[in-house]
């Protein structure tokens, strides 16, 4: 199977994973995935793991395709997406681990309406979660955070553990996104947060 974009339409019907990647392994799910630097390295990895890659332009994620493309990998899709529209075809119990790595800021005050980490999202992923899967989320917008820590807080109920480190990737720490290494590079405080679903 070769990695592709395909573009999400609201009337396309729910997805059946097993259809897509040709197999019943765990999926992972990566929401903004920009050019798809993380998500292919991670799928190098983890051969028995399908991930699909979620961004709203598609001309970043050509870059994640022609890696994937180069490396021959068959366990990546990428797919055009805005991802609360998108949320409503993934079923229920079917992800294995949902990567929201640096979401826009939105760090104007006014704009803050527009960020995409806060209860109702975090409910709606732990929805998606199978029994013991997990969401990583990482910042360098340090309010941002603080509002992260918060939406996990106020969903508590639904998480058997939650943690978060400054500075310090808390799964594996050897992969970066392109956004990462490019905040290291400036010096930047960099915030990460884990939830595992109960």
């Amino acid at each position: 199977m070769n990695s592709s974009i395909e573009r999400h339409s609201e009337a396309a019907p729910p997805l059946d994973f097993v259809e897509l990647f040709g197999n019943s392994n765990p999926v992972e799910i990566e929401i903004g995935c920009g050019k798809g630097k993380f998500l292919v390295a991670r799928a190098q990895e983890n051969p028995g793991v399908n991930f699909l890659g979620l961004d709203r332009v598609d001309k970043w994620m050509k870059s994640g395709i022609k890696n994937s493309g180069q490396q021959n990998l068959e366990n990546v899709i990428f797919l055009r997406a805005e991802i609360r529209e998108f949320l409503g075809r993934i079923p229920d119990q079917s992800v294995s681990l949902f990567h929201v790595y640096f979401p826009d800021p939105w760090p104007k005050r006014r704009h803050r309406k527009h960020r995409v980490v806060t209860p109702e999202f975090l409910e709606s992923l732990y929805k998606k979660l199978i029994a013991g899967g997990s969401l990583e989320l990482a910042t360098d917008h340090e309010d941002y955070f603080e509002q992260m820590k918060k939406s996990a807080g106020l969903t508590a109920s639904l998480w058997r553990s939650v943690r978060d480190e400054k500075n310090q990737r808390l799964k594996d720490p050897h992969l970066k996104t392109n956004y990462e290494l490019k905040y290291e590079t400036e010096g930047r405080n960099l915030y990460y947060l884990e939830m595992v679903k109960r």
